[in-house]
């Protein structure tokens, strides 16, 4: 058992302070219990001090003690006000102004701490327990009889972290006299130091609801809500201005209408502002709400917007009558798929385009300001992404409209598991991370350190795991990318695990979505081999996915990186089927297939800078060739195709733009599906090119083993062997490839496109025969 040495005290004699006349409420009396005196809080005093020329804030905290009387303790050199409140747990009581003199013999507490470090200790290793502390300022000597010393509750943190009494504790070198039955000389004078536990006052960070008044509109009064660094105004409830209503009880019913419908709490009042003129923008819009008429097929919303600095109807006729506005057409609201995988909402209105953050909850932004939902196209998954991918090259070119976010009204129920940093994800389970999770939540986010670690066994993400109602997981890194070391798998004699099979590091599974962000994953290999040889990969997976038979599973990756960098290559990089895999600015090399997808669709981007990400193969530079084994010690030099950088497999499509896609085989395509109505296979912007110093005779940037159509929108291609491998036969039909606008550089043979249809508008000068 751990013993925590402790040491007796040398006491030091002192007067006390009690009966000092200046501070505000002397002469008051304090319960003179011990146990008053330990329950009753500290206060803290300011006041002012001149200092070279400057006038400067200073502490004093007056301390109850024991005996019914007052102690005041400087705060030598603490001028920090959060300092001196964290230090005594008076996170919220004002502090009041000393307007008396200021005796330096009065005992102090300074910052940093002046507290001899050879001053005697006693801490009692319990929370409710007592710590001494001799009161010896560095430099003084112990005198000789009773002195003084500090008292100090251990459920005080403050002041025991600042006095470093744990510290002191362990460093003390006997303890001959600090024991639970030392009772200090006669004549040694105590000075208790007590604290409070306020807890800090939480920032408020839901919906408000303010009245404005606008004397740049006619002097008009309207509703203001706000949340974060959202700001709107709402001029009109159910069609009818807020100015309009004349009878106050109605007023605040609507006001108290719109709180409820936002969930303001009681705290949070509803105040009064005055909206500065430069607040208000032409074009953008002044909300209709409906609080009341939502369910009314007659109810169109009046939203209104400032031209020439007169409030007009967004759409329709304004009616002097009633002030709203008639013959109005609802807008309309579209969904877009992202290059990210994620889906927007917009609607314009105005001169700006309202951003509609999507929801779970049925109650809706879409809902309470009359929006329509515009019918669905039909557009299928590669229209869509490929109208994304329009629409953001559209706005890199013309400056985009203004937006107004509109965050959810009931925000997604999420319950969030905070990692401690060089948390070891092998020991961490969805069991222990949903455990204080409330019932009803919808969704888990799992929030790490700067660093992790995964030592055995997979961290597993599995969709039967999590509790009811809830199939949403978020895995966040740190915002500067959280970097997790996965070492070698746990395998072999002794184990259910044979070595000859690499073993996941991250395990996803069944119907549910999976966003990962701000994740770097390397290895925890051996950076040198046996004997001088290069070293083996590592023999991971990095992320192994797998939805159902219903394609449910969503993986949505953003800033994740599965690197080698100076350190052994995982093994595989991404196996992923069942489901809908986005990769949006993120890389991963490997050392035989760095993506592999099967039952499912994959986009991966690099946005807005081409060539920034990459997917690559045979990334673990230094490895002669015939040093290119798997873990059962077979040689794979002898085939381009056991190192595929996106490998393409049955009932795939997929969607890339400006990545780098590296590897002795680029791209393998093996889908075999007779009908193909549009792309199995779109890339755009796209930089190909093969391993440098493997396969130089055998390199191919595309393998073609199934029909399909596969598109290749301004490729540039170079230092392969071949462009297009492709068998002389293919069963019932053909492998139709197109390139638009390529450039071929150092490309080894002619092509021979076998049973493909090969079309380009140019191709390339051969290198090699």
């Amino acid at each position: 058992m751990r013993r925590i040495l402790m040491l007796a005290l040398v006491p030091v004699i002192a007067g006390g302070c009690a009966g000092v006349d200046g501070w505000e409420g002397a002469g008051e009396e304090a319960e003179s219990s011990e146990r008053a005196a330990v329950t009753a809080a500290p206060r803290l005093l300011q006041y002012r001090q001149i200092s070279d020329g400057v006038s400067e804030t200073r502490y004093l905290a007056e301390l109850p003690q024991d005996s019914g009387e007052k102690v005041l303790l400087r705060l030598a050199g603490c001028r920090e006000e959060g300092v001196v409140r964290e230090m005594f747990g008076l996170r919220q009581s004002a502090i009041a102004e000393w307007t008396g003199a200021v005796d330096e013999a009065w005992p102090e507490i300074a910052c940093p701490d002046r507290i001899a470090t050879d001053a005697g200790v006693y801490a009692e290793p319990r929370t409710l327990g007592t710590s001494l502390l001799e009161y010896r300022i560095t430099g003084e000597t112990p005198a000789a009889g009773p002195g003084r010393y500090f008292v100090i509750q251990n459920r005080c943190a403050g002041l025991m972290t600042h006095l470093d009494i744990p510290g002191r504790a362990r460093r003390a070198p006997a303890v001959p006299l600090g024991t639970p039955t030392w009772t200090p000389p006669a004549g040694a004078t105590p000075i208790r130091l007590s604290c409070a536990n306020e807890r800090p006052q939480t920032t408020y960070e839901g919906w408000e609801v303010h009245t404005a008044f606008v004397p740049s509109l006619e002097f008009r009064t309207m509703l203001i809500v706000k949340k974060g660094n959202t700001s709107f105004f709402v001029e009109s409830l159910d069609g009818q201005p807020y100015n309009d209503v004349v009878d106050d009880a109605e007023r605040a019913r609507k006001l108290d209408g719109l709180r409820a419908l936002l969930g303001v709490p009681s705290t949070s009042a509803s105040l009064d502002d005055v909206v500065e003129d430069e607040l208000i923008e032409e074009g953008h819009p002044f909300f209709d709400v409906c609080l009341d008429r939502c369910a009314d097929p007659d109810w169109v919303p009046s939203h209104k917007v400032v031209r020439e600095g007169y409030l007009e109807c967004e759409s329709g006729a304004l009616d002097p009558e009633t002030g709203g506005c008639v013959e109005g057409a609802r807008r309309e609201v579209t969904d877009r798929l992202e290059l990210d995988g994620t889906t927007s909402r917009r609607a314009p209105l105005g001169d700006v385009v309202l951003d509609l953050e999507v929801c779970s909850a049925s109650e809706t932004w879409e809902r309470r300001l009359g929006l329509a939902r515009r019918a669905d196209a039909g557009e299928t998954w590669m229209q869509r992404l490929t109208a994304a991918y329009n629409a953001g090259k559209s706005a890199a070119e013309a400056a985009p409209p203004a937006s107004v976010a509109l965050p959810c009204i009931a925000p997604t129920r999420t319950c969030t598991a905070t990692l401690r940093d060089l948390s070891d994800l092998s020991s961490t389970t969805l069991a222990s991370l949903t455990r204080s999770c409330r019932a009803g939540d919808e969704a888990l986010e799992i929030r790490l350190g700067k660093r992790a670690t995964l030592t055995r066994q997979a961290f597993t993400i599995d969709a039967a795991a999590l509790p009811a109602g809830m199939r949403a997981v978020r895995l966040v890194g740190d915002a500067e990318r959280t970097t997790v070391t996965v070492s070698p798998p746990v395998c072999g004699f002794g184990t259910t695990t044979a070595c000859t099979d690499p073993q996941p590091a991250i395990v996803v599974q069944g119907d549910l979505t999976l966003d990962v962000e701000h994740l770097r994953l390397v290895s925890r290999a051996a950076t040198t081999g046996a004997a001088g040889a290069p070293p083996a990969p590592l023999a991971r997976i990095a992320v192994q996915a797998t939805g159902s038979s219903a394609r449910g599973l969503v993986l949505r990756a953003r800033d994740v990186h599965v690197v080698g960098d100076d350190t052994p290559a995982f093994y595989k990089g991404i196996v992923f089927s069942g489901g809908s895999l986005a990769l949006y600015n993120s890389s991963v090399r490997a050392y035989t297939d760095a993506v592999s997808v099967d039952r499912g669709r994959v986009a991966t981007v690099s946005w807005p800078v081409a060539g920034a990400y990459a997917i690559e193969s045979l990334a673990q530079p230094g490895i002669p060739s015939a040093s290119l084994v798997d873990l059962r010690g077979r040689w794979l030099g002898g085939s381009a195709a056991n190192f595929r950088a996106l490998a393409l497999n049955a009932d795939v499509q997929a969607f890339v733009v400006g990545m780098r896609v590296a590897g002795p085989t680029a791209v393998s395509w093996s889908d075999d599906r007779a009908v193909w109505p549009e792309d199995g296979l779109l890339a755009v912007d796209g930089d190909f090119t093969s391993a440098a110093g493997y396969f130089a005779r055998e390199s191919v940037m595309l393998s073609v083993s199934g029909r399909g159509q596969l598109s290749f929108v301004a490729p540039r291609v170079t230092d392969f062997a071949h462009v297009l491998r492709c068998p002389t036969t293919l069963s019932g039909g053909t492998a139709r490839i197109t390139f638009d606008r390529p450039e071929f550089q150092d490309i080894t043979y002619a092509l021979r496109q076998g049973a493909c249809t090969f079309e380009s508008a140019s191709q390339w000068e051969p290198t090699g025969e």
